[in-house]
């Protein structure tokens, strides 16, 4: 019956020897004969290197008995899973599942790309509303300015200085509007970030935004992450996304976790809130543009650029329901680097 899967897989028992080894796991650079693997240590069959890289995840997952994933990279990309299988309450085996997911990635990015351009456009509109409205400021500025030149008093200069600064925060306001739109549409493959420090800045400046009057705030980030293969500004933009999205789930008040670990090649930090669930129903269009997500948490296009972001970054975002609550997994391939 393994042999039937379309994915490549292996199971070991608890003393990490192998049990059984499909097909697919004999093919390609990595493959092994499923002959010179059955009832052999796992360490024969991967090789030193990769076994080193493979044991910590293995063991985390009979200590805890939750599955794992990640995204690993070698000559093709794929999406691995290690699944507990459980004889009553005890963790008997671990089955590692890894599905080649190359070409379906590169169409996911075909499609970033095309959806990158369709909502761009779409921004336009918005944009130029969102221009117009400091531009009518500035314009009005420089209208009283004009009339105030011809007055040579004190108060009128005092007050000519303080129309001079509502127009250099209005250019401001449009010169980060543009900057936006231009990180948007051309994203660095060779920025890092750190998490930590990124994350921790993200929620120092929501610390006086109106949603979090009665928001709690717990953090749990290890410093020895090693940074993240995306420009900081694109991962403080998900991070606020996130975090304001949650505590708009909460007007009540609550408890918003933002924690973050490493899994093999892949970095994840997690967003929770202890708001009322994603109803089943809804959680399909989480992700969809101007689509609300729960009627506190409402529409927008938050999620969704959130995203696409991380997705054009070589990342991910899914959501991960959690009793009492929702749970954001940003998903980041780390800078330093498993089958």
């Amino acid at each position: 019956m393994l042999d039937a899967l379309p994915i490549g897989l292996y199971v070991v028992d608890r003393d990490l020897r192998v049990v059984a080894w499909n097909r697919l796991r004999e093919r390609g650079p990595l493959g092994r004969r499923r002959n010179d693997t059955i009832g052999k240590p796992l360490r024969r069959a991967l090789g030193a290197p990769g076994f080193r890289a493979t044991e910590p995840v293995l063991r985390e997952v009979f200590r805890t008995g939750e599955p794992h994933e990640e995204i690993v990279e070698t000559d093709r990309l794929y999406h691995v899973r290690r699944l507990p299988v459980r004889r009553g309450r005890t963790v008997t085996h671990v089955l590692s599942w890894f599905e080649d997911i190359t070409e379906r990635r590169a169409l996911e990015m075909d499609l970033i790309a095309a959806d990158r351009f369709a909502f761009l456009g779409q921004l336009v509109s918005g944009v130029a509303h969102e221009i117009s409205n400091p531009l009518a400021g500035i314009a009005g500025c420089a209208e009283a300015l004009a009339s105030l030149a011809s007055k040579g008093d004190k108060a009128t200069a005092r007050e000519a200085r303080q129309f001079r600064e509502l127009i250099r925060s209005e250019v401001a306001r449009c010169e980060a509007i543009v900057r936006f739109l231009l990180d948007s549409s051309r994203p660095s493959s060779q920025s890092t970030a750190d998490v930590g420090e990124t994350a921790s800045l993200a929620m120092r400046l929501l610390e006086r935004h109106p949603a979090f009057t009665r928001i709690r705030i717990r953090t749990l980030i290890p410093r020895s992450l090693p940074a993240a293969r995306i420009d900081a500004d694109s991962l403080k933009q998900v991070v606020m996304a996130l975090a304001v999205g949650a505590a708009q789930a909460m007007p009540a008040g609550g408890t918003l976790s933002v924690r973050a670990g490493r899994q093999g090649r892949s970095i994840v930090l997690d967003v929770a809130d202890t708001a009322s669930p994603v109803p089943p129903a809804r959680r399909s269009q989480l992700f969809e543009p101007f689509a609300a997500a729960d009627a506190q948490r409402g529409a927008g296009l938050g999620l969704a650029v959130a995203r696409s972001l991380l997705r054009s970054r070589g990342g991910d975002l899914v959501y991960r329901p959690r009793k009492g609550g929702n749970a954001f997994r940003v998903v980041l391939r780390a800078a330093s680097g498993k089958a």
